[in-house]
């Protein structure tokens, strides 16, 4: 997967600038604080989006995933911390003192008073320290846990990009459905208030359908809040707000998963499923920190070479100026700590079961999840075929109970009941596409193999006379 973020568009930037540019010639008829106002709520608006730019401004702005690249950003420097404790050592230090000194064997001489300061510069470099290697090993799994974590983050954008984007659109579709049906009961009050006007239909007709259309109107205006409402996260993504956006075409294909096997999905998710890669790298990196552990019982060596010059206004056997320089080989042998050392192997055990029982519930999950996706998708291939043909059924037995109600053998309950299966009908057949599309990409996600090409392939499917708008107000 492309773990870069990616720019957003020229064409964007283009059509924003052009954008911004109207919006000054609109605003220059104004006060010149209105201008300020007005321009500085511009940069933070765009009329219309399609999936791609929704997803390529979510790259940058989504402070989700901002916060797992700084997290990863912040991990992989345990590389480099490690290995420093492998790498010389160069330092200097500086001293200096005043001192008294007395004789008390020879009284004749009073006590002096002098100041010595000195300074000396050292490198030291790691000979043996085996359990500085395995911890190095063991930052090494820790990066590439860290990196496994990261992208599993930015498939979980894709998906939640995706999520918004045709919950959008599931809105609409519910919206369009409760309206289409509201229109259709109206038309149908006014059909039957005309048919008791000359007494062809009793009163009860006119109550049914009065009460049918005053339901109706309820189910409209609650649709249209929940359309509007479902435009804010896109806000959370991207940092912009969105007045609309492009539905999806009827030519997109409805196609069982490929391969068609179950069994080849779920291997493909136990070898390349993030979660699984990360505590994986999480078992080596508790393997390498038990090794670690064990080796605190052996010697480490050190060598270190020193050059010192130290001056003193006292006297001295070696005179008042002393330059030296030392060569050292230092070896430490651990006898007995309090028993810290074998408490710590004791600790790296527990961390390495823990990790592999984590490894290892993830496996399960994961493999369970993958099955349930997969019959998930076929199922909804299922359910949008079947749908279609619902909305055909639906159409051909609202226009019988129509006839029907016309020459006396149907009511009007007969009639709204008609109608609302088949809007229902209608509203369940967008639904299953919307769900397909959305659990097909879980499904890649879930294997590992979901990446930025899904949804600018899915994008190359929107239809762009297609647009849906934010509702801005209920019906009354």
């Amino acid at each position: 997967m492309n773990k870069r973020r990616l720019s957003v568009p020229n064409l964007k930037k283009a059509r924003d600038k052009k954008m911004i540019e109207n919006k000054k010639k609109f605003c220059s008829i104004r006060a010149p604080l209105a201008n300020i106002i007005l321009l500085s709520l511009c940069s933070f608006t765009a009329n219309s989006a399609d999936l791609t730019e929704v997803y390529n401004l979510s790259v940058n702005n989504d402070p989700e995933l901002a916060a797992a690249q700084a997290k990863f950003l912040s991990k992989k420097e345990v590389v480099a911390q490690s290995r420093s404790r492998l790498l010389p050592q160069i330092g200097m230090r500086g001293q200096t003192s005043d001192n008294r000194r007395e004789l008390p064997l020879d009284a004749s001489r009073s006590a002096s008073y002098f100041n010595e300061y000195g300074w000396a510069a050292y490198l030291s470099q790691p000979v043996f320290q085996l359990d500085s290697w395995y911890k190095l090993q063991q930052s090494k799994q820790i990066r590439s846990e860290a990196k496994a974590r990261f992208s599993s983050e930015q498939q979980s954008l894709i998906v939640r990009v995706a999520e918004v984007y045709f919950r959008i659109l599931e809105r609409e579709a519910a919206l369009a459905a409760s309206t289409a049906k509201r229109e259709a009961v109206k038309r149908q009050l006014e059909q039957v208030q005309q048919r008791f006007d000359v007494g062809l239909v009793a009163i009860t007709d006119v109550l049914e359908s009065r009460a049918a259309f005053d339901s109706s109107t309820v189910n409209v205006i609650e649709d249209e809040g929940a359309q509007s409402n479902s435009f804010e996260p896109l806000v959370r993504l991207t940092g912009r707000v969105f007045s609309e956006i492009y539905g999806l075409s009827e030519t997109f294909p409805i196609k069982p998963p490929d391969p068609n096997n179950e069994e080849e999905w779920v291997e493909a998710a136990t070898n390349n499923n993030y979660a699984i890669v990360a505590n994986q790298s999480l078992v080596r990196s508790a393997e390498r920190g038990l090794k670690a552990a064990k080796s605190r019982h052996l010697p480490a060596v050190d060598a270190q070479v020193t050059y010192s010059h130290n001056v003193s206004d006292g006297a001295s056997f070696l005179g008042q100026e002393v330059d030296q320089q030392t060569s050292t080989l230092s070896l430490n042998m651990p006898i007995f700590q309090g028993g810290a050392i074998r408490s710590g192997i004791r600790s790296a055990r527990h961390d390495l079961e823990a990790a592999r029982n984590i490894l290892d519930l993830t496996k399960r999950q994961i493999i369970e999840n993958t099955r349930n996706l997969f019959r998930l998708v076929n199922t909804d291939v299922a359910r949008v075929s079947a749908g279609k043909r619902g909305i055909e059924s639906s159409e051909s037995a609202l226009e019988a109970t129509l006839t029907g109600y016309e020459v006396g053998t149907r009511n009007i309950v007969d009639v709204l009941n008609a109608q609302r299966s088949l809007y229902l009908s209608q509203f369940q057949y967008a639904s299953a596409r919307y769900r397909y599309v959305l659990n097909t990409l879980r499904l890649k996600q879930t294997v590992g193999t979901l990446n930025p090409e899904d949804i600018y392939d899915l994008n190359q499917f929107l239809d762009q006379g297609q647009k849906i708008s934010r509702t801005t107000k209920s019906t009354r």
